[in-house]
């Protein structure tokens, strides 16, 4: 995930820190969590085209959860100094 590095390095540049990129995401899995939970939870029958449309929503949010997790899991996993010791290259 080098293109996360160099994102993170540009976002230091511009001032944002780590704490403020995963703050972004930790907003981004909010939403996305309410929205699926919303969508779960519409017990209305809307016919069998807008229930497989449904159903391609709820896979497409699952899928942007685990991506945004696992974005906080990796930037996490990187120390601070790692990306501002960097971003002088």
């Amino acid at each position: 995930m080098d293109w996360v590095e160099v994102l993170l390095r540009k976002s230091c540049e511009k001032t944002l820190t780590k704490g403020e990129v995963l703050h972004s995401l930790f907003h981004m899995i909010e939403v996305n969590e309410n929205t699926l939970n919303h969508i779960q939870t519409d017990k209305r029958d809307f016919g069998p085209e807008l229930e497989e449309l449904k159903q391609t929503e709820i896979r497409d949010l699952d899928f942007h959860l685990k991506y945004y997790r696992s974005l906080v899991n990796y930037i996490n996993s990187i120390p601070e100094n790692k990306i501002i010791g960097n971003q002088s290259q």
